[in-house]
């Protein structure tokens, strides 16, 4: 069964003109006229089951969708070579996931609205490693720190900077144990 449909579909934030619809079951070939194209299971004129959609700018999520939403398990790939796996929930990344970026830095962990948040191991292609607590994208809660030159810091981080108590171990084996404050160690 294939039908040819033409009329108006919304999308996320706005509305695009649909080109052309081809419907072979339940899946829809959707081209828009900005060039973005979807191609996926639809319910009602939205998209709502397995679909891949490519934005024109060469943005791709393939995935799950709900009532023309990213929701559940998918993976989107930016234009730029950055991607993202895991779960979604109305369009933004939520629990957990792996960003990899093209640089070839890597975050595996738990997101909240698009940012990382919980429990997560970023590494940087440089070697520098953080596994611990997040909040609002930022180093948050207790964690560790890990150089390329073997230098650790283990303890209280706020708003990405070492705050709390903690131990800072050199790549000598020299320690610094005890309070520190905006990412300055300040004593016992």
């Amino acid at each position: 069964m294939k039908t040819v449909c033409l009329g108006i579909f919304a999308f996320l934030c706005g509305v695009l003109l649909m080109t052309n619809c081809f419907t072979q079951e339940n899946v829809r070939t959707i081209t828009f006229n900005d060039g973005s194209k979807y191609v996926g299971e639809m319910k009602e004129n939205l998209k709502h089951g397995y679909g891949r959609f490519t934005w024109a700018n060469g943005n791709v999520y393939e995935g799950r969708w709900e009532n023309d939403a990213m929701q559940g398990k998918g993976t989107f790939t930016w234009a730029n070579g950055d991607t993202y796996e895991g779960q979604w929930a109305n369009n933004q990344r939520n629990g957990q996931g792996t960003m990899k970026e093209k640089n070839g830095s890597l975050y595996e962990g738990h997101w909240e609205n698009n940012m990382r948040s919980g429990q997560g191991t970023y590494t940087k292609r440089t070697g520098e490693s953080y596994t611990g607590q997040w909040k609002n994208d930022e180093k948050n809660g207790s964690g560790v720190f890990r150089w390329p030159d073997g230098s650790i810091y283990e303890g209280e981080w706020k708003d990405g900077k070492r705050h709390g108590q903690g131990v800072m171990t050199g790549a000598d084996g020299t320690m610094e144990r005890g309070k520190f404050l905006n990412d300055v160690f300040v004593g016992k």
